[in-house]
């Protein structure tokens, strides 16, 4: 868990904030963003699934508009638009 922190993308065009893999729901992984700031540059995903069970968490953050309105990426794999 991050608390407080400052995510700064540096993006030219679009990326992602996290990307994490899970490939089982007993898997207890995930990345969690407590109270963070987003700022910067680009267009960027909150998240990118790199697994079937990819879990990002954002509570509480402050996020610039550089968000792309879909907020996650599924990186081509209709499996994981779960």
């Amino acid at each position: 868990m991050e608390q407080n922190c400052l995510l700064q993308s540096i993006a030219d065009n679009f990326g992602a904030i996290a990307a994490h893999h899970r490939n089982s729901a007993t898997e207890d992984t995930g990345f969690s963003f407590v109270g963070c700031s987003i700022r910067g540059s680009g267009r960027v995903y909150l998240g990118r699934a790199w697994g079937n069970y990819s879990r990002i968490i954002y509570s509480k953050c402050n996020m610039d508009d550089i968000i792309i309105p879909e907020g996650w990426s599924d990186w081509n794999h209709s499996d994981r638009k779960k």
